[in-house]
């Protein structure tokens, strides 16, 4: 990047609206911030739920049916046209049992439950609507992806899901938290729509949502295998605990940047890479274009979710 010419885009998109002035170094707004949106108390049932040797369905569909939106939300999800199923879905417990399973509600619940606090806008070039559609397309295409591994190097299904759903959460969390740079950072995208948005953020803020997603992720104690892939998903030389799937992570992403889906429109995947996944190209480009066949479903699911 030139750094001439990003400075006269960063000057020239955004004149001082209502007093604010773009920070170049948000690291220590950050820092003095004294507390976080609250993790919801069905998450904190649900993560406590995983560690329960007699988890079954019953029990899952007990917690989450504690929470009417979360409840919603789970059968809606069910009765989609990405799942295909052709019954009429009435509870969690249906859900559980015959569409989705009891891992990938188990995942999808924290998920919902974790974002839901966070109040970011729904438009534009990260907005809740992009997230979703991001978050449901990474599900699909990780997945798929993970099946074409050697099996030995394969993350579980589980784990795919998670990183799948949550590694972008710091976006929502920035519309939620910094609305004003929020808005500043979606003008600045769609004015660079050659620049890849990771370094835009870092060039105006000092700070990018993988940084402020970790943080986050560390408030509430989440998983660890989460926090790692929130705060690394943009480096793909990572090699410390749950490389493989960050690696893949990273992959999906790229791939998705090159039908428009995400946030890494203009970020490459470098052979290396590919091959350290145990891939290769051509098999990346054809599980893509499943996944593109599939899309208007994977827009509309996240259309019902930001309604």
């Amino acid at each position: 990047m030139e750094a001439n010419l990003i400075n006269w885009t960063l000057t020239s998109i955004s004149p001082q609206r209502n007093g604010f002035t773009p920070p170049r170094d948000m690291r220590e707004t950050v820092a003095q911030i004294k507390a976080l949106p609250p993790l919801p108390g069905s998450a904190m049932r649900i993560l406590k739920l995983t560690s329960d040797p007699h988890a079954d369905a019953a029990k899952l569909a007990e917690i989450i049916e504690l929470d009417p939106l979360l409840t919603a939300q789970i059968i809606r999800w069910a009765s989609s046209a990405l799942y295909g199923y052709r019954g009429k879905i009435t509870s969690v417990h249906d859900a559980i049992t015959r569409v989705l399973g009891f891992d990938f509600v188990m995942d999808l619940a924290l998920g919902l439950a974790v974002l839901a606090p966070l109040k970011a806008p729904k438009d534009g070039p990260i907005g809740t609507r992009m997230f979703w559609t991001h978050a449901l397309a990474s599900t699909q295409l990780m997945a798929k992806l993970a099946v074409a591994m050697p099996e030995p190097s394969r993350p579980s299904t589980q784990a795919l899901f998670l990183a799948a759903l949550m590694h972008n959460i710091g976006f929502p969390l920035l519309g939620h938290r910094f609305p004003d740079e929020f808005a500043y950072l979606s003008g600045l995208i769609a004015a660079n729509p050659s620049l890849v948005v990771f370094h835009l953020e870092n060039f105006a803020f000092g700070v990018n949502h993988a940084e402020i997603g970790a943080w986050l992720m560390n408030d509430w104690s989440m998983p660890r295998l989460v926090t790692d892939i929130v705060y690394h998903h943009h480096n793909p030389c990572y090699r410390g605990d749950n490389y493989m799937l960050n690696l893949l992570t990273f992959a999906n992403d790229s791939l998705l940047g090159e039908l428009g889906i995400g946030d890494a429109a203009n970020q490459t995947c470098s052979e290396q890479a590919v091959e350290q996944l145990g891939l290769t190209q051509d098999a990346c480009r054809e599980v893509l274009d499943r996944l593109n066949d599939d899309l208007a479903k994977v827009v509309a699911t996240a259309e019902q979710l930001t309604e």
